[in-house]
């Protein structure tokens, strides 16, 4: 496969179809500062500045902002609550260019939603509101039937697991084999350890996450080969992708991509920062969201793992200098590659 310049790559994702299944929530912001320690308890006393509230689509719904920034045309499918946080979330994705919303509305379930204070640009607590507990089956079938539905439609399908009860095992191999019979490739964003079906594109990981699946410590290159190694064996996906923060990526293929059940893992590519200077690191909150989103787009688009992990890491420094959840819009990215002499 010939290398793809970047500036053509973000031309291609310009109208790319991108389904996103997954647990949708709202990261609220509540922003202050703190003058003194509150007299009913030792706790801090955070005064909320006059616009200091704000709520923005987290979880699968940033990879959704995300992916609208880019210029795809994305679709969110999965559930939200009957309640007024559902209804706010719901109403932020219409807000979204280019996103359609085909979220499932299930009563009794309360639509997550992560409360951040912070005070002076320092995290003084967070407050969820969650249900966690597994999609009932009735629900599970009305979101697979809309999966399906949507299919013949998309460029990929991105899954965003974060835990939250929505993609079950059962709706996991639902959704992977529909994906799979209608030929559209499946990008895996896990935070928990999953049994993934045959067909899946990419799976993406954090450095902690696959310390934990793998019971391993990082600590060095060969503890690195070894645990990408081993989540490379254990999920049967053509690559992976280890995100490991300001340090960059790590890319594991299999050397046998027409069988990845049978495959072996190849060496893999390593990915070291390669900015000119580094990171103005603000808030690291949905950063995965980010490389998510670009890692598909690169992909679907052309470019090998490896070229768009590097896309996928430049992404992820222009939103990690931003405060809160966010976006790195095709502009942002064009800009980072540009101040990288053109490197991805």
């Amino acid at each position: 496969m010939a290398r793809l310049h970047p500036a053509t790559l973000l031309r291609r994702f310009r109208g790319r179809r991108i389904g996103v299944v997954g647990d949708f929530m709202l990261d609220r912001f509540i922003r202050g500062s703190v003058a003194r320690i509150s007299p009913e308890a030792p706790v801090p006393l955070v005064r909320v500045a006059p616009d200091g509230e704000d709520a923005r689509l987290g979880g699968a719904g940033n990879v959704v902002a995300n992916l609208a920034a880019l210029g795809a045309r994305p679709l969110a499918l999965g559930v939200v609550g009957a309640d007024a946080s559902g209804r706010l979330l719901r109403r932020k994705l219409r807000q979204v260019a280019g996103a359609k919303d085909a979220l499932v509305v299930v009563r009794k379930r309360v639509t997550t939603v992560k409360t951040r204070i912070i005070a002076l640009h320092h995290h003084v607590v967070r407050v969820d509101w969650e249900d966690t507990e597994p999609l009932p089956e009735r629900e599970q079938a009305r979101l697979a039937s809309r999966v399906r539905r949507a299919l013949p439609g998309l460029d990929a399908l991105v899954l965003s697991d974060y835990d939250k009860g929505v993609l079950t095992d059962a709706l996991l191999e639902e959704i992977v084999g529909s994906a799979r019979r209608a030929g559209v490739p499946v990008f895996v964003d896990l935070k928990v350890d999953r049994r993934l079906e045959p067909g899946v594109r990419l799976v993406q990981v954090s450095k902690q996450r696959a310390e934990e699946m793998a019971g391993i410590r990082i600590r060095g290159a060969k503890a690195l080969e070894l645990v990408g190694r081993h989540l490379l064996a254990r999920y049967p996906c053509e690559a992976l992708v280890l995100t490991l923060g300001s340090e960059g990526m790590r890319v594991f293929e299999r050397a046998n991509r027409a069988s990845p059940a049978k495959g072996r893992a190849s060496g893999g590519a390593s990915l070291v920062a390669d900015r000119t200077k580094p990171w103005e690191v603000f808030d690291v909150t949905g950063a995965g969201d980010t490389v998510m989103a670009t890692l598909t787009l690169a992909v679907v688009a052309g470019a090998r793992v490896l070229e768009a992990a590097r896309l996928a890491n430049a992404a992820a420094g222009v939103v990690v200098g931003k405060l809160g959840t966010a976006v790195c819009t095709a502009e942002e990215l064009r800009a980072a590659l540009g101040n990288r002499g053109g490197k991805t």
